[in-house]
């Protein structure tokens, strides 16, 4: 069977459209490529990313694949959430709580004002928030977590966030779950060896601690 390419303007446009048709529904506004330059940025904003909002149908396969039983025993965090998409997409699932973890000044209060305004009957988490913080110093709950990650800034910072959780771990064992979107920085989460891949796409990679 032959594989058919779609070309890259197509799918472009298919992005554009998928993330409109989310913030028309939804009443918010999380589209838009933005530039950190000129922002304002917690510590230090080493090695940090521009914001591109995840696609909504790519998150939500993810989130599918999530392997955990009950979303409510689990407090979801993304780190670089920018404008808050995958934080409202997040809230589709009942999950404890939902953070975002976001550098730009600019951003979190974009996150904070669509976190105000979305109204979606999809809607199941309500305890949603958005924090101004450099991911390296971010202190994680000691509670399930599922951490997702959509390159939001790079290998250095990355290992800097895992090496916190892993001390985090070491004080209260409990299951954890690393979302990797578009995983060009997956090498480091491969390095740790408290964490085991669960499932691979071309587009996402899932990990998980054995405290299952």
């Amino acid at each position: 069977m032959k594989r058919v390419t779609i070309p890259l303007f197509v799918r472009a446009a298919g992005t554009q459209a998928e993330g409109w048709w989310f913030d028309t529904t939804r009443h918010v506004h999380t589209s838009g490529y933005v530039f950190l330059k000129g922002l304002t940025l917690a510590g230090t904003g080493q090695s940090a990313a521009d914001y591109l909002p995840i696609r909504p149908s790519v998150a939500r396969q993810a989130l599918a694949r999530l392997p955990m039983r009950n979303p409510s025993e689990y407090v979801f965090v993304d780190f670089g959430s920018g404008k808050g998409r995958m934080l409202l997409i997040a809230a589709e699932y009942p999950f404890r709580k939902i953070q975002g973890v976001e550098l730009a000044r600019e951003l979190h209060r974009e996150a904070e004002y669509n976190i105000f305004c979305y109204r979606h009957a999809t809607q199941r988490c309500w305890h949603l928030e958005s924090i101004n913080l450099d991911a390296s110093e971010y202190r994680f709950p000691d509670r399930n977590l599922v951490l997702c990650f959509h390159n939001p800034f790079g290998p250095e910072i990355l290992k800097k966030v895992l090496t916190n959780l892993k001390e985090s771990i070491d004080q209260h064992p409990r299951h954890i779950v690393v979302v990797m979107i578009k995983p060009e920085s997956a090498f480091v989460v491969d390095s740790m060896p408290f964490f085991s891949l669960c499932f691979e796409t071309r587009r996402f990679r899932i990990y998980q601690t054995a405290n299952g």
